[in-house]
């Protein structure tokens, strides 16, 4: 494989993830970025360490999300259930479970374009907030 044809995708594998959180949300950005590290994992230790990145980093945001959707759930647990009473609105309400996803979303994309942007260049990246899940 020619070294353009390799970093390119690399950058593919780190946008993938990406394009999988815009178009398919609840997992799409493991599930594009997965696949793509899969197909192409055995093909150069380039693209080894970085599928390998790219998916830890997308795994580690939606573990995060659904931490913080189930930390609103159990917030909102009065009002799911129909029980009556007093529900107060406080500022977890508004900027740390609703404002999260918008937060990991700008996450998201900002690291995943400093990693592919570091990929195209040749160089390897390690994202500075990801779980070493996939060794």
């Amino acid at each position: 494989m020619q070294q353009q044809e390799e970093r390119n995708w690399a950058l593919a594998m780190h946008l993938g993830g990406l394009a999988g959180m815009m178009f398919i949300p609840p997992a799409g950005n493991i599930i594009v970025a997965l696949v793509l590290w899969l197909v192409k994992r055995n093909e150069s230790d380039f693209l080894n360490h970085n599928g390998k990145e790219a998916v830890n980093f997308q795994i580690t945001l939606s573990i995060v999300n659904v931490v913080l959707n189930l930390f609103g759930m159990i917030n909102h647990w009065d009002w799911a259930w129909g029980r009556p009473g007093f529900h107060y609105w406080d500022i977890t309400d508004i900027s740390v479970f609703h404002g999260t996803r918008g937060i990991i979303y700008l996450v998201n994309i900002i690291f995943s374009i400093i990693a592919a942007t570091k990929a195209h260049n040749g160089e390897l990246y390690r994202y500075p907030v990801s779980w070493r899940l996939v060794k």
